[in-house]
């Protein structure tokens, strides 16, 4: 009996999926620490022996803006849709995108900025899941929202930014019509705290 291939899971965005911790030159990505964390619950869940177990793998780009994920999407060293397009036998299962921070510090940085457009902010993560979505019918994706940082703390624009784009990654997961029902949303796991090492941009 041939057995079950393993769940393969994909983790991509910036320095928060890197797990960039300055001054620290060392990368702590939380991907092996979800893959952990997968197989105790299925251990714990008595799963496991009839179960596959899960492959968690990451592409973290420190600074980048999902502006810039877009434009490189099929690069071969940084693309999403190439990283996507290069798994096989099995295909990835579970697509996690972790993006947004630097865009939000890109586009309220300027003394001159004003209210920013959320639809235009937000539009280049929406594309990264489409992408995935194009890709595979069988692929899922989960938008994790933008977490708080020490610029939002200063800049009342910054923080209405990123309220309203994780709003609109929400709904646009809830509504079935744009996300095909593979689209999960949850808000970032822990709130900003003022000193923490994962306050900065991403």
């Amino acid at each position: 009996m041939t057995p079950n291939p393993a769940s393969r899971i994909l983790c991509y965005g910036d320095s928060l999926t890197a797990g960039t911790s300055p001054p620290l030159n060392e990368l702590f990505p939380y991907g092996p620490h979800l893959e952990n964390e997968i197989q105790n619950l299925m251990t714990f869940s008595s799963l496991l022996s009839t179960s596959p177990p899960a492959v968690v793998r990451w592409r973290g780009l420190p600074g980048w803006t999902s502006s810039a994920m877009e434009e490189y999407i099929d690069d071969p060293n940084v693309g999403l849709r190439s990283a996507v397009n290069e798994v096989s036998n099995p295909s990835l299962s579970l697509v996690i995108i972790l993006a947004g921070t630097n865009d939000i510090g890109m586009l309220t940085s300027s003394a001159l900025s004003g209210v920013v457009d959320v639809k235009k902010a937000v539009e280049p993560i929406l594309n990264l899941h489409r992408s995935c979505l194009e890709c595979d019918s069988f692929i899922r994706t989960l938008a994790v929202g933008i977490p708080g940082s020490a610029w939002q703390e200063s800049n009342e624009n910054a923080r209405v930014l990123c309220r309203g784009m994780n709003e609109a990654l929400s709904e646009f997961a809830s509504d079935g019509s744009c996300s095909s029902g593979r689209v999960s949303y949850v808000d970032f796991p822990s709130e900003f705290e003022r000193g923490s090492c994962g306050g900065g941009e991403g």
